[in-house]
C-alpha cells in the first residue's frame, strides 16, 4: 500500500504552492481502522475535503469542495469534485475518475507488480507519469505532439514524503498590438502560441523526522519561474494515536477522522 499513496501524492501537485506532504501511508489508516478522513483549509471550521476507505483500509472516494474566504461563503461550499477509486483483482489502484467530470487518472503495473505509469486527464491536457525505484521517484510530462511543454520530477524520503520537486514548462508569451480607431489607441493582449517562452521551477524540502518516523517539520526553498525565490515552514501534528493532527504554515491543514466500528 506504501507505493499507491504516492501516486496520491505525487498526482494532485501539479501547481506551484500546494503542501506536498499532507497524506501518511495508507498503512497507518489502515492500521488504526480510519473509516474517514475530513480536511479542513485555512481554518479548522472550513472543510475542504473527506476521503474515504472500505473496511480493507483501501481508499474509495473523495470529496473535494470549493475554497471559501469567510463565514458567508463558507455557509455556500459547493462540491468541486468526487473522486472514485477502481481496483483490479490483484487489488491494485487501476483507476481515479471524477463523477462530477471528465478527469481522471489511469494507472498501469509492470509484471512484477510495481507501479510503472500513469496518465492523468485534466479537460484537454493530458499528464503523464513515469516511476522510478532504488530510488523511487516520478517524472511527469505533457506534451504537445513532439514538443514537451511540461517536465518535473519529483524525489522522495522514505519513498513516501517529497523531498525535491524540479522541472520546467512552456507558456505562450503575452504579447501586445496596439491600432487606432476613430482616432483613439487600442491595445489588446494576446498570448502567442508561436513563439513559447521556459520557465524553471525548483522546489527543495528538507524533512525532518521524529524518532518514530513521523514528519515532524518540513523547510520549504523554492525557485519558480526562473528566479523567484519564495521560504517558508511547515509543522506536523499529531494526535495521540499517530494520526495527523494539523500542518501549519504556508497553508494551513487540520485533520479529523471518524473510525470504523
Amino acid at each position: 500500500m506504501k507505493k499507491l499513496i504516492l501516486i496520491l501524492i505525487c498526482i494532485t501537485s501539479l501547481s506551484y504552492g500546494q503542501i506536498e506532504n499532507r497524506w501518511q501511508p495508507d498503512s497507518v489508516y489502515s492500521n488504526r481502522q480510519v473509516k474517514k478522513i475530513f480536511v479542513y483549509l485555512n481554518s479548522s471550521k472550513d472543510l475542504s475535503e473527506i476521503v474515504e476507505f472500505n473496511q480493507t483500509g483501501k481508499r474509495i472516494s473523495s470529496i473535494k469542495y470549493s475554497a471559501s474566504y469567510n463565514r458567508k461563503t463558507r455557509k455556500v461550499k459547493r462540491i468541486n469534485k468526487i473522486n472514485l477509486y477502481q481496483y483490479n483483482s490483484s487489488n491494485h489502484l487501476v483507476r481515479i475518475k471524477d463523477s462530477l467530470g471528465n478527469d481522471s487518472i489511469t494507472f498501469k503495473y509492470g509484471t512484477n507488480g510495481k507501479l510503472d505509469s500513469s496518465i492523468k486527464k485534466i479537460g484537454n491536457l493530458i499528464y503523464e507519469t513515469k516511476y522510478y525505484y532504488k530510488p523511487f521517484k516520478s517524472t511527469t510530462t505533457r506534451r504537445n505532439d513532439s514538443i514537451i511543454l511540461y517536465q518535473k520530477t519529483k524525489e522522495y524520503d522514505k519513498d513516501v514524503y517529497v523531498k525535491r520537486f524540479v522541472g520546467y514548462y512552456l507558456e505562450p508569451k503575452l504579447k501586445k498590438v496596439t491600432d487606432t480607431i476613430n482616432g483613439i489607441p487600442n491595445t489588446i493582449a494576446y498570448k502567442d502560441q508561436n513563439d513559447l517562452q521556459k520557465f524553471a521551477d525548483d522546489k527543495t524540502i528538507t524533512n525532518t523526522f521524529d524518532e518514530e518516523g513521523r514528519l515532524i517539520k518540513s523547510d520549504i526553498y523554492s525557485v519558480f519561474m526562473n528566479d523567484r525565490i519564495n521560504k517558508y515552514e511547515l509543522n506536523y501534528k499529531y494526535f495521540k494515536n499517530g494520526l495527523l493532527k494539523s500542518v501549519r504554515g504556508y497553508i494551513p491543514r487540520y485533520f479529523k477522522y471518524e473510525y470504523l466500528e
